[in-house]
């Protein structure tokens, strides 16, 4: 009784002498930043309790619970909410006439599949210190545009989906994008290639910081500005291997074909982001929000090639 009273107090002499310096030295948000590992945003931290209980009663409405287990839903600050003031500003970058219900179909017994769980992830064009919005012409969902018709041109016949998944609510944004796949895939059961596009997110707080993340992921081919691109593996599923497989396989093949161009494979051991849903699937991050859209389209090109040669060698 006596050693359990003595714990007591000394557990109690710590906590009440060591946390206030801990409080005091680190920034609660910065931390959990650092500790979420939130270059890639599977996981953020919810801002406050009401907002938690908001979209664990929505979710569980939309989501099963075997699909919940597989994803964290943690908010940090609201970098990554849709910024919709700039929507009106900028045009059209899709001919109406080529989507329906927005799905482009180019030919039958499509191939390929391309989707973005994160359709409102923009370049540098968009707002400064979002780079989340509806402004289509600047996101990722231009370069998916541009990668399915180079495709196209090459003979596949794509499936575009610009269906937003994290709009207008960013917090279970796979789950979204998971209901959406299972509901194009069952009609194109000729598909057996999908590819979840998005762009990677850096923190840009200065103009000298922006600069330095741009040089690190833009590179030079042919005498055009490209953005590098990479894939993402989520380890978490049961057919990783043959998933980090392909990526390693075609970071092998890109490196060869365009050296300096694609990076490394980044492998994540807590994600899942949907990769079971294809033999043959694709998490592939074109640029930074540090890129320009037009560094982007231009790595879509080559990564149209890349897909092109390596899938006919096959």
């Amino acid at each position: 009784m006596l050693k359990k009273r003595i714990k007591a107090i000394v557990m109690a002499c710590v906590l009440v002498c060591i946390l206030p310096t801990i409080s005091l030295a680190i920034d609660k948000e910065e931390f959990l930043k650092f500790l979420i590992d939130s270059s890639y945003p599977e996981t953020k931290v919810e801002e406050d309790k009401k907002a938690s209980e908001k979209n664990d009663k929505e979710g569980s409405k939309k989501e099963s619970s075997e699909v919940k287990k597989d994803y964290l839903e943690v908010y940090v600050g609201e970098e990554n909410v849709p910024d919709i003031s700039n929507t009106n500003k900028t045009t059209e970058v899709f001919n109406s006439s080529d989507y329906v219900n927005d799905l482009r179909v180019t030919k039958s017994q499509p191939r390929m599949l391309i989707y973005h769980t994160h359709g409102c992830e923009t370049y540098v064009e968009s707002p400064e210190g979002n780079y989340h919005s509806q402004d289509k012409a600047n996101s990722v969902m231009s370069v998916g545009s541009l990668l399915t018709s180079e495709l196209t041109n090459k003979g596949w016949g794509v499936v575009h989906s610009t269906n937003y998944s994290d709009y207008p609510e960013y917090n279970g944004a796979y789950s979204r994008s998971l209901a959406s796949i299972q509901s194009i895939m069952p009609k194109y059961n000729s598909i057996d290639i999908a590819i979840d596009l998005h762009r990677d997110a850096r923190d840009l707080d200065s103009e000298e910081v922006k600069k330095s993340e741009h040089d690190k992921f833009t590179t030079t081919i042919d005498g055009q500005k490209a953005a590098k691109f990479f894939f993402v593996v989520g380890e978490r599923n049961e057919n990783v291997a043959q998933i980090n497989k392909l990526a390693q396989s075609i970071t092998d093949f890109a490196q060869s074909k365009y050296p300096g161009l694609v990076s490394p494979v980044v492998k994540k051991k807590t994600g899942k982001y949907n990769q079971f849903v294809a033999k043959n699937h694709m998490l592939i991050e074109i640029g930074s929000n540090a890129n320009s859209i037009e560094e982007a389209k231009v790595t879509a090109k080559y990564v149209a090639t890349i897909l092109d040669e390596y899938f006919k060698q096959q």
